[in-house]
Order: C-alpha cells, then sequence, then structure tokens
C-alpha cells in the first residue's frame, strides 16, 4: 500500500519571488555603496515623500520600516495603481524572508513586520502611524510614475542599509584546531575582558545550545534573552533557559558578578517557572567553598552554584570538535543580535583569528 504523502505546499504566488529579489538586490547595492541615494533621487522623491519616509525609517517601530520597503518593492512588480495600502498575496513570506535577509547584514528588524502590523487583516493603513498611512497612499496613486516608486524604493533601503552595524563577519573555523586546550583559551581571553556579563551569559547559552544539538534529542531549545533584560521583563526564568514546547525545564541565571546577589529572587523564580532547581553560574566566587555550601544548604529551594569558568570548560570537554565549532558560531550569533556593542563581536573575531582557529582559506 502506498505511503500518504503530504500535500504539496503552496508556491508564493510570482510577484512574491520577484520582490524578494528586488529587496535583495537593492539592500545588497546599497550595502556596498556609501551613498544613501538621497541626493541622487531629491529630484524625483519630493522633500515632503522624504520626511515622511525618514520618520518611518528613524522610529522605533520596525515593522513599519520593513513593510514600507516591501510594499514599495510590491508596488514595482505589479506596477503603477497597486494598491499598497494593504497586504500583497504573499506578502508574509516576503516579510520572514526580509527579516532575516536584514539581520544577516547586521541591520536590526522585526521577525515578521506583517505578524506586527498586519497579523488580522491585510489592511495596513490603519491610522495608527499618519506617515506610514500617508506613504503608501502616495505610492498607491495612479498618478505616480515607475521613476517616482523605484526612487522612493531606492531611498528607502539606502536608509535601511545605513543602518548596518560595522561587524566583522563569522570567521570560518578549522574544525580540526578546536581542541579543549584552543577553545578554552579563547574562552579566557573572553572571560578576561570585562563585557559586562555578555561573555559569560552568550558563551554558556551557546554551549548549552551546542550540548543539546549534539545529544541529537528532538524538542528541546535553548533560549536566551538580550543582555541587561530583566527575567520580568522578558518573561524568562533565568537567563537562559532549556524549554520543550512551552514548558521550560531548565534555567540558568549567569553573572559576571558575585553568585551572592542572585540569591533573593531565587525562591521565586523557581515556584513562578514550576522548576525543580536554578542554577547560577558565576563569574566571581567570592566566598570559600564550605561556606558557599553552607549558604545553599540554608536555602529553601535546590540551588546550584557554578564557577563560569569551570562549568564552560567542562562543557567544551563533553563537545566534539564539531561541536565546538557549533558553539562558536552560536556564540557570535548571540554576541551579534542580543546586545549593541560591536566591538564585542569583533573582539571574538579578532581571538578567533589570533589564536589560529580559522580555516587556512580564510586566513592565508
Amino acid at each position: 500500500m502506498p505511503k500518504p504523502t503530504s500535500p504539496a505546499q503552496p508556491k508564493p504566488p510570482k510577484s512574491a519571488e520577484v520582490a524578494r529579489g528586488l529587496l535583495s538586490a537593492e539592500i545588497e547595492k546599497r550595502l556596498k555603496s556609501a551613498a544613501t541615494g538621497v541626493n541622487a533621487k531629491a529630484a524625483v522623491v519630493g522633500p515632503d515623500v522624504r520626511a515622511r519616509i525618514d520618520a518611518i525609517i528613524t522610529s522605533k517601530e520596525l515593522s513599519y520600516r520593513d513593510a514600507l520597503a516591501i510594499q514599495f518593492a510590491f508596488s514595482l512588480v505589479e506596477g503603477v495603481g497597486t494598491d499598497v495600502k494593504v497586504r500583497r498575496p504573499g506578502g508574509r513570506g516576503v516579510a520572514g524572508w526580509f527579516g532575516k535577509l536584514l539581520t544577516k547584514h547586521h541591520i536590526r528588524a522585526v521577525a515578521d513586520a506583517f505578524q506586527n502590523i498586519g497579523k488580522n487583516t491585510d489592511v495596513l493603513a490603519r491610522g495608527n502611524f499618519p506617515a506610514f498611512d500617508d506613504t503608501l497612499g502616495w505610492a498607491s496613486s495612479a498618478k505616480r510614475t515607475r521613476a517616482e516608486l523605484q526612487a522612493a524604493f531606492g531611498y528607502i533601503c539606502g536608509k535601511i542599509a545605513a543602518t548596518a552595524r560595522p561587524v566583522r563577519p563569522a570567521p570560518r573555523l578549522n574544525r580540526s584546531a578546536l581542541t579543549f586546550a584552543a577553545v578554552c583559551q579563547l574562552l579566557t581571553r573572553l572571560y578576561d575582558k570585562p563585557s559586562g556579563g555578555a561573555s559569560e551569559q552568550f558563551s554558556i547559552a551557546a554551549l548549552l545550545h551546542a550540548v543539546v544539538e549534539q545529544t541529537g534529542v528532538q524538542g528541546y531549545r535553548v533560549d536566551t534573552k538580550n543582555l541587561n533584560a530583566s527575567d520580568k521583563s522578558s518573561r524568562t526564568a533565568g537567563d537562559i533557559q532549556i524549554i520543550s514546547g512551552t514548558r521550560v525545564i531548565d534555567a540558568w541565571e549567569v553573572t559576571a558578578n558575585d553568585w551572592q546577589e542572585k540569591l533573593a529572587g531565587a525562591a521565586k523564580t523557581i515556584k513562578d517557572n514550576d522548576l525543580t532547581r536554578l542554577t547560577i553560574v558565576s563569574g566571581k566566587s567570592g566566598v570559600p567553598m564550605e561556606q558557599k555550601l553552607q549558604t545553599l544548604r540554608a536555602q529553601t529551594v535546590d540551588l546550584s552554584v557554578l564557577d563560569v569558568r569551570e562549568f564552560a570548560f567542562s562543557l567544551v570537554a563533553g563537545l566534539t570538535r564539531q561541536g565546538r565549532a557549533a558553539a562558536i558560531a552560536r556564540l557570535y550569533e548571540l554576541l551579534d543580535r542580543h546586545q549593541p556593542d560591536v566591538e564585542k563581536v569583533n573582539y571574538l573575531v579578532a581571538a578567533v583569528e589570533d589564536l589560529g582557529l580559522v580555516d587556512d582559506a580564510d586566513n592565508p
């Protein structure tokens, strides 16, 4: 008896595919050029339109910025007079792809612009952001010319590209060089340079991610929050969590400071998140081991306290070289996406290169 087959996934409309191509080409072209198109497009895109676009681009609401670029791409694909005040067919798929494209180029973005401003309706111009609504209305007019739409699209993409952070690309790792000693040397360099807790939190998160990945167990993932975001504001049980579905299986609090600073809220964290235990990973011990254990025994909950270096090194020891490569790659991603300081990312890249952990092809 033939096996049942899954229904074929619908292909995105052709216009969506072409819109992706326009967005990718324009963003990458603008990234390669120092010009943002302000002067070149001023004669075609009037100052009132530019002012509205600028207001959208500089807004903290990145969904409107990303949606604007996407809608203008569709206006070019579908032609003058296209009503871009409504989400175009295939737009959700383009929005998810666009978020990944911008993130790849170190540009802050949302995962899906339409998830935030067009989740339950195709209508985008709803009075929530007048500059956005007016710009979409301008673009939808049959009075527009293709030259105007193209100029505005270039201006938008140029402005977006200009926000790219000067982050060095992730190096291609030489897996054969990733011995226990070499990776621990890399971590030591990171821990020796003050980072406001970024190196500690994200290295442990990256190593745990690699451990879970290496086990091959399905359905588990390691999440970590933005640097300096509180557990309450991010609605997490700790700085790092292992999650299965929607349930938090385990949680870690990571600090570059004394572990005792994390004791006050530990019991509440365990109770509120239905945990059986909580682990504190600290860069500073501050007290003898016997005193530490006595303090922990006096608690009403199961708390573990680990030194960040010893814990990290033990995780490295349990990873294959492939797993260590995955951990370093994940560390790069976390430093790039979850904290604002470009130099922290670039310092990691420089340390990897200095220790000779890059592929020879990337380090002639």
